[in-house]
């Protein structure tokens, strides 16, 4: 049979190779049976013996890749070539890696691996599997805490089992045996020899860096410490505090002769003030336990004595720890106030109004609804029923902290939540409260015949009904809703339909919608993407059918249908409570189109978070509270925590040529190092100015004009980090971008640059340079540990018997108040009624016949009443005769019997839905887990802002110290405050606060709008440290970079003369060839035609038909010389209508390129109406080929705010505002034209009305009249 199976094999590699179409289809098989089939993993090692009847196909599978061979690591592999496992060398240094055992591997080989083995094994018997007294280890205790400590230092998996031991029943009895020893009471010597036979290494196992780390040890190091913590915190103070005895004993300098560190002291501080802070973490009840602060103020003596500048280095860690344990217990400095704020500068006079506060602050002190909070961490993101009510107006906080409601870094916090939540959910509740108003009205039902005038855009689905309920393993509960399908698409054909939809890119996946209904509830769901495959029944081992397969968009000429699950937890209670509804209410499904939750719910929860942890770098220069009024005082900005050990100095030959070393102290003789790294370096003098003085500073800004080398500027900073990466435990270098596009395009040149080992996170990424390197497919080649396996088995099944279990429960719960289940519940809680009314054996033995499903129940409530004459409370008449109840009687206890049994139904799911969640999270942090040890072997971290918010337990674990931000002079300031994680010690801010800001949704928050300057939620974080609107806070210092490379002097001039009056020209713009086929490389083409005007009042963007035909034109003269290559030639406009229209006329002759955020805006402006409407007509099926030979390059088109870090050798602009009123719209803003002008190489050409541009007095002056 193998050698049938081999012959087979053969023919088919020879027919592939023979057959190009037949290659294409991937076969090592017969294409008619592989098509439609995963491929074989056995197939891909050459185990497989199934041949033809395999049901999985034997193609080559391109992702499949071998995992690493343990044995080969171990120099124990025999079989060569024919292994099926790895033994490539680059997976055994990830293997190696990710176990922790390269050194000890390579050092000692196998015998170091057995010897280990029998450690654990030896150590693994002192732990008493029997229950109740087990013999003391006496003397041996030591020694078993001490090999516990050895051991953890081993490969991951070892780490994991000794700590699932030591949570154990038998394990903590051996934590007891430590703990319940008279240490409070012994001798000092006698204590010294225990905490250093005993004590030293208990504290090394529960603090080690990778124990701490850990997702899947959680719960267990959470168990320990509670073991720690004991009766009332007894146990935990009686230890703590002989620690903190024993420690001021000893000396944190050397007594020998030239010593300045006694290493062993401090290392035993840093483990016992660990162990505390992480003791008051998991125990909330120690956060208010007086005898833990008399600790917490013991251990602070011990930092009293004089120290060495060594000495005060060393014990930083150890200073950090208890810092935040005095935080959480109470202790030290209190956070400013709002009064200790209030100064003002005399010269100043200011007027201020009074301003209600949120939540019990505002007038009165009545909370304008039931989502307004003065704590954040008690705001729900999403909004409410009653704050979708709400017609007032909300509490938003003003940029000047003197008004806020609370003051310092917490206040900080609190005005950007409620900003970003303002600009982000503020456009859903504005929509939400339009169309639940309309539900509410009865004499509006038809949402087409709705007033159009919306606030916010759009789509609105009539007819709702939720038509199915399940519970998956991955998405928790998730509902069929089915609404009447878009009038114009009832009239087409099944596959039209499907276009339409797709066309449309309506209820796309994971697209946030709201179900409203006419009983006064709001329910926001987001869209669940189709599995890709089923998954099978745990139980039954049968295929599971997804929901999906039964319901969709497209199939029923009628009906649509979606599925979708809760935004947020408590949307599952709403969701219950309309199920049990009956069906009685009116629903309607809003859609928000182009408004995905992860933009924007990770950042809100990270910021609540914050403000409960308020563990920001740099706090004392992000608050603007906490400085003093003294403008002229300039800000010093000390350098990063790791650089200010004694004679440290940075070592610049990473990007130094010719073998120079060049060496220096940070902060020290700047401008003479940055002379010299200009002269043996590729950096120009402003490049290596910004590169020295930025490792100097913890905070470091750099302002990098448009086509100075920013991004150059950043990966030469990364480059002299990584070479300290090891010597300073700098951990993975955070590269953190907005958008995914910026991100793909730093990580790109660090990989050009040969920096290995880069992980991006985020499944977003359009380059194929960068797959591999995702994480996803990087985990894909670990291995899991022993314990990780075990516990994914165990939690795996038990996730699905949870599952199992609350499918059953929703399905009795749609059956609440039917005959079956008022039966059910008598029979369990009342068998006397339920005897009476459902036994079917009467009062003389016969058996009775009921032919009509419930009919005893309904008979007994249509019988004629007994009239008893008196009114009798419920719970004597569920002791009563049922026969013997007036008809109201009947009814109350038919009501009871109904409420109370969907009250236990309701208990029932919400148990089992505790136990799912909590079965679900452990199951996750496995995967945590494996990300985490994928991550701590990284060089740098590739993320946006968002998917930092997203993944922030995990990269909170992977003890980053930098940071590095380009483009940050666009990025929110809430956006930034989440990046900065507590491990930072250096922030490197890369970006130009006179480009463009940070975009926000709403016009009325920004600084453009006359009302929104108050607000100022467009200010960055960057723009605010180097140019603050506050009068308390200091500019901080920062480099600007000043030689451009990108422009011809001709078009340079146009922003150095007006915004960077320093910047000069590199020699080489000089040389740059003049636009072939135009006579000149600058010009203006005035016209005078009158923009389009709006046909309805919809329409917030405006459009210029005459300069879309002259665009393109120009377009098509400039491509037609044949010279230029695919992203040489850029056509620009401020507004999104005009975008829509350039690109509709030029797509019948190129390909067009679209940004990701202009593709998400023009989805985002398709929904601005009513369920009716068609999607939008300039979205075509197909995009037009590109005629080979005359136009050979795809065009990119953008706006403005869109194109922001991009260039191109020929730039085309339409300006669009061409009025009588002389009203120039967007660029009046001196930042939007920044960008505009400077975005050319070889060429620009303006198209526009400059009488109309020049029209706003903040023109006149500046580059556009020139």
């Amino acid at each position: 049979a193998d050698i049938r199976q081999k012959r087979s094999q053969h023919f088919w590699d020879v027919v592939v190779q023979a057959v190009p179409g037949w290659a294409l289809k991937g076969g090592h098989s017969s294409p008619c049976n592989m098509a439609g089939k995963k491929p074989c993993h056995l197939f891909q090692l050459g185990r497989c013996k199934n041949g033809n009847g395999c049901k999985y196909a034997h193609v080559k599978d391109a992702k499949f890749k071998r995992k690493a061979c343990i044995n080969f690591a171990k120099g124990t592999c025999h079989r060569g070539k024919t292994c099926t496992y790895s033994h490539d060398q680059a997976d055994i240094e990830l293997w190696r890696a990710s176990n922790d055992q390269a050194t000890t591997a390579n050092a000692s080989g196998p015998s170091h691996v057995n010897n280990s083995q029998t450690v654990f094994k030896n150590w693994r018997y002192n732990i008493p599997q029997e229950i109740g007294t087990p013999t003391p280890l006496g003397s041996n205790l030591g020694r078993f805490f001490k090999q516990a400590a050895e051991l953890i230092d081993g490969d991951a998996g070892r780490m994991q089992e000794v700590i699932v031991l030591l949570a154990s029943e038998g394990g903590v009895q051996r934590i007891i045996e430590l703990l319940e020893q008279p240490l409070d009471k012994v001798h000092p010597d006698i204590f010294t020899r225990l905490f250093d036979s005993q004590i030293i290494h208990f504290l090394q196992v529960i603090t080690h860096k990778n124990v701490m780390a850990s997702a899947i040890l959680r719960p267990r190091l959470t168990t320990i410490y509670n073991i720690v913590w004991g009766e009332g915190g007894q146990q935990a103070i009686k230890l703590f505090s002989a620690v903190a005895q024993h420690l001021q004993t000893l000396r944190l300098m050397g007594q020998e002769e030239g010593s300045s560190t006694n290493t062993t002291a401090i290392h035993a501080i840093e483990c016992a003030l660990t162990a505390l802070d992480k003791l008051i973490e998991v125990n909330t009840s120690a956060q208010v336990h007086d005898g833990l602060k008399r600790v917490a103020e013991a251990f602070a003596i011990l930092f009293n004595e004089p120290m060495t500048d060594e000495v005060r280095f060393a014990v930083k860690p150890s200073q950090r720890h208890l810092r935040r344990a005095e935080k959480r217990l109470g202790l030290g400095q209190a956070i400013p106030t709002q009064s200790e704020g209030k100064q003002h500068n005399g010269d100043r006079a200011f007027f201020t109004l009074e301003r209600p506060g949120p939540g019990r602050l505002n007038i009165d002190g009545v909370p304008r609804h039931d989502n307004d909070n003065v704590d954040i961490r008690e705001i729900s993101i999403l909004p409410t029923t009653l704050e979708i009510q709400f017609a007032g107006a909300e509490y938003l906080p003003l940029a000047d902290p003197t008004q806020w409601h609370i003051g310092g870094l917490e206040g900080l916090l609190d005005r950007h939540f409620r900003l970003l939540r303002a600009d982000t959910v503020g456009q859903l509740r504005d929509t939400a409260k339009t169309e639940l108003a309309r539900l509410l009205s009865p004499e509006v039902r038809d949402p087409s015949q709705q007033n159009k005038q919306r606030t916010s855009r759009a789509f609105v689905y009539g007819n709702a009904t939720i038509v199915d309920v399940t519970f998956t393993s991955r998405n928790g509960i998730e509902l069929a809703i089915g609404f009447d399908q878009p009038k114009n698409v009832q009239r087409k054909n099944k596959n039209e339909r499907k276009d339409w939809w797709q066309t449309s890119k309506r209820l796309s996946d994971d697209a946030l919608v709201c179900l409203l209904s006419s009983l006064g509830s709001a329910i926001f769901l987001t869209v669940v993407p189709e599995p890709k495959t089923p998954k099978k029944d745990a139980t039954k081992g049968e295929q599971q059918v997804p929901i999906h397969k039964q319901y969709d968009l497209r199939s029923d000429e009628q009906r649509a249908h979606v599925i979708v699950k809760p935004a947020q937890k408590d949307g599952i209670g709403l969701i219950l409570s309309e199920l049990s509804s009956g069906g009685n209410a009116h629903l309607s499904l809003v859609e928000f189109p182009g408004v995905l939750l992860p933009a924007f719910q990770p950042t809100l929860r990270a910021m609540q978070r914050l403000s409960e942890t308020l563990e920001v770098p740099f706090a004392d220069v992000l608050a603007p509270v906490s400085t003093t009024a003294n403008p002229t005082r300039d800000v010093e900005i000390q350098a990063p925590n790791y650089a200010t050990r004694p004679d440290f100095q940075f070592d610049l030959s990473a990007v130094t040529t010719g073998g120079k070393v060049l060496r220096f102290t940070p902060g020290r003789d700047v401008e003479s190092v940055a002379a010299e790294l200009a002269q043996y370096s590729s950096l120009d003098h402003g490049q290596a100015e910004a590169v020295v003085s930025s490792l100097s500073r913890s905070l470091a800004l750099i302002q990098g004009p448009p086509g100075t080398g920013k991004s150059y500027t950043g990966v030469q900073l990364i480059k002299i980090l990584l070479a300290h990466k090891k010597s300073c435990n700098l951990g993975p270098i955070l590269c953190v971008c907005f958008t995914n596009h910026a991100l793909d395009q730093s990580l790109e040149r660090l990989v050009d640059e040969g920096v290995s080992n880069i992980v991006r996170i985020g499944g977003r990424s359009k380059s194929d340079r960068l797959a591999d390197i995702n994480l996803r497919e990087v985990v894909q080649r670990l291995d899991l540990t022993k314990t990780e396996k075990s516990e994914r088995f165990r939690l795996t099944k038990e996730v699905e018997d949870e599952v199992t279990e609350l499918k059953l429960i929703l399905r009795s719960m749609s059956e609440l108040g039917s005959p079956s289940s008022i039966e059910e519940y008598l029979r369990e809680w009342h068998p006397r009624h339920h005897h009476q009314l459902f036994s079917n054996i009467d009062e003389e033995g016969f058996i009775t016949v009921n032919r009509h499903q419930g009919s005893e129940l309904q008979q007994w409530l249509n019988a004629v009443p007994w009239d008893q004459g008196k009114r009798r409370p419920v719970a004597e008449l569920e002791n009563a005769d049922l026969h013997q109840m007036t008809a109201r009687e009947r009814r109350r206890l038919y009501h009871s019997w109904t409420s109370k049994a969907a009250n236990r139904v309701r208990n029932k799911f919400d148990r089992a839905l505790g136990a799912y969640d909590k079965a679900k999270e452990e199951l996750d942090g496995i995967r945590t887990e494996t990300d985490q040890r994928v991550l701590r072997q990284a060089n740098i971290i590739g993320i946006t802002t968002s998917g930092l918010a997203r993944n922030l337990d995990l990269l909170r674990r992977v003890n980053a110290k930098v940071l590095l931000c380009e483009e940050a002079g666009e990025v929110l300031e809430s956006h930034l405050l989440t990046a900065l994680l507590p491990s930072v010690e250096h922030a490197i801010l890369i970006g130009d606060h006179q480009q463009l800001r940070p975009h926000v949704q709403n016009y009325d928050l920004s600084t453009e709008s006359r009302g929104g300057a108050q607000y100022a939620l467009d200010v960055s974080l960057f723009e605010r440290l180097v140019q603050p609107q506050d009068i308390l806070a200091h500019p901080l210092p920062f480099c600007r970079l000043q030689v451009q490379r990108r422009m011809h002097p001709s078009i340079s001039q146009l922003v150095q003369e007006t915004l960077y009056p320093d910047l000069q020209n590199a020699e080489i713009v000089n040389s740059i060839p003049d636009v072939v086929g135009m006579r000149r490389r600058l010009f203006w083409m005035h016209h005078e035609q009158i923009e389009d005007h709006a046909g309805d009042g919809l329409n917030t963007s405006h459009t210029n038909s005459y300069e879309v035909e002259m665009t393109a034109a120009l377009v098509k003269h400039l491509v037609h010389q044949g010279v230029y290559k695919s992203d040489e030639i850029a056509v620009i406009t401020p507004y999104l209508g005009q975008l829509r229209l350039l690109r509709r006329k030029l797509a019948g002759s190129f390909d067009i390129v679209l940004n990701e955020r202009d593709d998400e805006e023009l989805l985002k402006d398709a929904g601005n109406g009513i369920e009716g409407d068609p999607p939008s007509t300039d979205v075509p099926l197909r995009r037009p080929s590109v005629a080979r030979g005359t136009l050979l390059n795809a065009l990119r088109i953008a706006t403005v705010d869109n194109f922001q870090g991009e260039e191109a050798k020929v730039v085309v602009i339409s300006l669009v505002r061409s009025n009588k009123e002389r009203k120039p719209g967007f660029l009046k803003t001196p930042n939007r034209i920044n960008v505009l002008l400077s975005r050319a190489q070889h060429g620009m050409y303006i198209i526009g009305n400059s009488d109309t541009i020049t029209g706003d007095a903040s023109s006149k002056a500046g580059s556009v009249e020139m």
